[in-house]
């Protein structure tokens, strides 16, 4: 198979205001958008997430609810969750749909597929969002 799959995330990290938090992205065409939050498999993940930035962040379990309501949102929005991020500039980062991580969590699978990367654009300080074709990534 030449799908990239990862560990499936259980974590994601809330702010000072219990808010997950998650990159800036750029709009994915104009009719379109992308939202995406921060995901970590583990604890050494997140806390190597937490050593690169000064905000006060907290890790909560990646509760299948937060994701159902998520996906239930109107609107034309790509969901994503990007998966054990190091810091708030990486590139690229990998993600997978907020869809494709609730079907991991509901059947209890190790591994979800990843279907994104976001790459960092300097000059406009956030991610550009690209899918990622399914015969192009290998693990």
């Amino acid at each position: 198979m030449n799908t990239l799959s990862v560990e499936t995330p259980n974590y994601v990290l809330l702010d000072e205001d219990h808010q997950r938090i998650g990159p800036s992205l750029l709009p994915i065409h104009p009719s379109g958008e992308c939202v995406a939050v921060y995901g970590f498999t583990d604890k050494q993940p997140y806390d190597a997430y937490c050593s690169h930035t000064k905000e006060e962040l907290t890790p909560y379990p990646l509760v299948k609810c937060f994701l159902q309501d998520q996906l239930a949102l109107p609107g034309n929005v790509v969901r994503l969750i990007v998966i054990d991020p190091v810091d708030q500039s990486e590139t690229p980062l990998r993600a997978a749909t907020m869809s494709a991580v609730l079907t991991a969590l509901e059947k209890r699978s190790d591994h979800v597929t990843l279907s994104h990367r976001l790459i960092w654009c300097e000059p406009s300080r956030a991610y550009r969002v690209e899918a990622i074709s399914s015969g192009a990534a290998k693990h």
